[in-house]
């Protein structure tokens, strides 16, 4: 496409802000002295009707003469700066004085010209670096707005992680301190239980469930930490996904049946192999079913599918649980966030359970996404891993 001529391209709009007729035929004629007639001229001679047309911003450049009647150029820059507007303007003066000259750029007038001996060249040039020094001026001032967003928007986030933060502080004391009270009780038992079998066998599993939920806390704050610090390393081995999940469904049934929740599966019958650590794969399988049993109310459903082709496996948990609120979605892998507690079923955690699924799949190659229509209305967590072609020999 051939860039526009001449003729095409729209005028520049001067303002004259002048109380002497003679200066306004000057300046006139010497835009018109200009090839191209690229220059549109309007005159005011009073203070406040140009201070309003500047404030209004329909001209390219003003021209503001410094003598107006009992007042100055110098005073309109400091009243249209007063009212934050801005333009390209340039202060006109008949004798160069120094001293006006700075208080001109002080005001912020973009040029200053003395009328002495003004030609169409010099004005012409004025004009063009005034438009040119506003244009930078307005750049600067996008990226400074476009940084102070961004700044806003860190110290926000800033904010919320240290809210998050506390939160979880407050939700890790509780989840420690929470044993301690059934641990001292089954002490206490087996102190006055004597030689009672049947009591002492219900304090012992009573210790051990417990023992248990804070080993999880406690393995799940190091796993967070190993990660975090770039310590943690996957065993890679060729695996059998089936395997994996039987491992993952051994650690969270006792959650899904405590639960009371209508838990079915739906996997390939042919053996899935896939490159991955054992271990670490199924816990982030079981992470996802412990956290669907966690939001899922009593004689929900909670799904384990799986679906691959010759690249990728995806295992995805659906439930028709508590669902997720948009404004959560977004973040829902973020150390340390939980949906709204009064939507949970009060099964504890530490919202850090998703986090870890991220990153350990992630660590394995793959994504994870999450899904839901909102509250009330379930959610669905897909992780994606690829797939290696493994030989069977």
């Amino acid at each position: 496409m051939a860039p526009p001529t001449e003729s095409e391209v729209a005028p520049t709009r001067v303002l004259l802000v002048d109380d002497d007729p003679d200066d306004h035929l000057l300046t006139q004629a010497l835009l018109q002295e200009i090839p191209g007639g690229r220059y549109h001229l309007d005159w005011t001679t009073k203070f406040e009707e140009g201070l309003e047309l500047m404030c209004r911003g329909e001209h390219d450049v003003y021209l503001l003469d410094y003598r107006l009647g009992s007042r100055t150029g110098l005073d309109l820059l400091r009243a249209a700066r007063a009212r934050n507007c801005h333009g390209a303007a340039i202060l006109m003066t008949g004798q160069g004085e120094s001293a006006i000259d700075h208080e001109a750029a002080q005001a912020g007038a973009m040029d200053y010209l003395e009328k002495v001996g003004l030609d169409s060249v010099r004005l012409e040039r004025s004009i063009r670096y005034a438009i040119q020094q506003r244009q930078h001026e307005i750049e600067l001032e996008r990226k400074v707005t476009e940084r102070t967003v961004e700044l806003e928007k860190a110290n926000e986030a800033l904010r919320n992680a240290d809210k998050r933060k506390d939160e979880f502080l407050a939700t890790l004391a509780h989840e420690l301190r929470n044993p301690l009270a059934p641990i001292r009780n089954a002490l206490e038992i087996m102190r006055l239980a004597g030689n009672n079998p049947e009591a002492l066998d219900r304090a012992r599993e009573m210790m051990e469930r417990q023992v248990k939920q804070m080993v999880r806390l406690i393995d799940d704050l190091l796993d967070v930490s190993r990660i975090t610090r770039g310590k943690l390393r996957l065993t890679l081995e060729d695996v059998d996904l089936q395997s994996v999940i039987e491992a993952a469904l051994e650690q969270s049934r006792p959650a899904l049946e405590k639960a009371q929740l209508n838990f079915r599966t739906d996997i390939p019958a042919q053996p899935i192999r896939l490159r991955a650590d054992r271990v670490r794969l199924a816990q982030v399988i079981s992470n996802l079913l412990n956290n669907a049993a966690k939001y899922t109310e009593a004689h929900g459903t909670v799904v384990l599918a799986v679906e691959h082709d010759a690249s990728q496996v995806r295992v995805r948990v659906r439930d028709t649980g508590v669902g997720i609120p948009k404004e959560v979605l977004p973040r829902v892998f973020e150390l340390f966030t939980q949906i709204d507690r009064h939507l949970n079923r009060s099964q504890g955690g530490l919202g850090i359970g998703l986090a870890l699924v991220q990153r350990l799949t992630q660590m394995h190659g793959g994504s994870v996404e999450a899904k839901s229509d909102g509250p009330g209305k379930g959610a669905e967590f897909t992780i994606h891993l690829p797939r290696e072609v493994i030989s069977d020999q």
